[in-house]
């Protein structure tokens, strides 16, 4: 266990010992160290040794500002020689005092074997810079309690590919938005040699046609719709539409243009 700190003259902090010796790493100057069996002034390089000496442990830099850094553990502690690392394999059991924390800085890479996981259950608020973005690759399964609804406000933009769907499910009607043009193109039909035609349009939206009262006979299109004189329709297609009817008789035709 250590204690890791920038502290300012006189300040003091606390943190809770677990161990036998208290070895003073790194400091300023000196710091003034108090534990529930004594107050000792220790300079870096020196350590306290105590059978009891685990519990909560007040620190007070007695130099400038800088880092304070202290370590705890069991037995008697020997500084590395330089270029020489310590390699902690097991660490003993901790408690912690009601409302004290222990900040992780730095966490060693972690390899995990086949079919373990990691459990977060909270992770601190998260403040993103300008242009910052987080992708997140998988989510777990959420179950919601009763009642409970997630609201989301805007999605991605999603592609599919060739042969992909979505189906949508829905107990209640779904209202489509109307399919507008940006123009309209006018045209009159007249029925010659008994027929007539509307060639195919793919910026069309959609065609109204009228068969004019002062017609003669009804006009029929493709193999059988009547429309009768005065009647209009109304066909939502790009595709080629063919009429038949009295030569000389005309239909009245607006197509809504993309």
């Amino acid at each position: 266990m250590s204690f890791h700190q920038m502290m300012h003259p006189r300040q003091r902090a606390q943190f809770q010992a677990v161990g036998e010796f208290l070895y003073i790493e790194s400091c300023p100057a000196s710091v003034s160290i108090t534990t529930e069996r004594g107050e000792y002034r220790l300079k870096p390089g020196a350590q306290i040794i105590d059978p009891q000496l685990s519990g909560r442990v007040t620190v007070e830099n007695m130099g400038e500002a800088g880092a304070v850094t202290i370590l705890c553990g069991f037995g008697r502690y020997i500084p590395p020689a330089d270029g020489q690392q310590v390699a902690v394999t097991q660490m003993p059991e901790m408690v912690l005092a009601p409302e004290q924390q222990v900040e992780v800085a730095k966490l060693p890479a972690v390899a995990l074997v086949d079919g373990q996981q990691v459990i977060v259950s909270q992770l601190p608020k998260v403040q993103l810079d300008d242009n910052q973005q987080v992708t997140v690759s998988q989510i777990p399964e959420l179950s919601l309690a009763a009642g409970q609804q997630v609201a989301i406000t805007a999605l991605p933009k999603v592609q599919f590919e060739t042969g992909q769907a979505v189906r949508v499910y829905a107990t209640n009607p779904l209202l489509t938005k109307p399919v507008g043009g940006s123009g309209i193109g006018t045209s009159l039909l007249t029925i010659e040699t008994s027929a007539a035609t509307l060639a195919e349009n793919p910026s069309r939206c959609h065609v109204l046609m009228k068969v004019p009262s002062a017609n003669t006979q009804p006009i029929t299109l493709g193999n059988g719709w009547e429309l009768a004189p005065g009647e209009q329709l109304k066909l939502e297609t790009t595709a080629e539409l063919v009429f038949a009817g009295t030569d000389g008789d005309t239909i009245q035709i607006i197509e809504v243009i993309r």
